[in-house]
């Protein structure tokens, strides 16, 4: 399932949790004025940590991913807009924590793809590209 799509029925399930017709919140008042003051932003990112990706990197961190990602394919960075890229990385990153290792490869290899190899560039290169993702942008999985 995509990060979107995850995030959106989070997003959803909180909305029709806090909006049912007829009943009273269970929320208290001090909670009720945290989430207010919460930005947008914030709110994104407490809800992606939830679910399991790393944080966003900064820009210098998502520049050094995206290079070490033209040494592997330099395809693989001109083909495909930038944040896409990165992404693309942190969902990997969920991947390493959520599924066996045995599958990090596979999905690696369907996920990172090029107009020239739209169905993966090979288990090699899919693992080089997880090698690449581990070290910068989710060191801690």
């Amino acid at each position: 399932m995509s990060r979107k799509l995850v995030i959106a029925v989070t997003a959803l399930a909180v909305c029709l949790t806090g909006c049912s017709s007829g009943s009273k919140s269970t929320i208290a008042p001090a909670a009720q004025n945290s989430a207010a003051v919460q930005s947008q932003p914030d709110l994104r990112a407490s809800m992606e940590a939830q679910l399991g990706f790393p944080p966003r990197p900064d820009a210098t961190t998502a520049q050094a991913f995206l290079a070490d990602l033209k040494t592997i394919d330099p395809q693989l960075v001109a083909s495909q807009d930038a944040d896409s890229l990165v992404n693309r990385g942190r969902d990997q990153c969920r991947d390493l924590k959520a599924r066996p290792a045995k599958e990090w490869v596979t999905v690696a290899n369907e996920r990172f793809v090029t107009p020239q190899a739209p169905k993966g560039l090979g288990e090699p290169t899919a693992e080089k590209i997880i090698k690449v993702v581990r070290a910068r942008l989710c060191p801690q999985f």
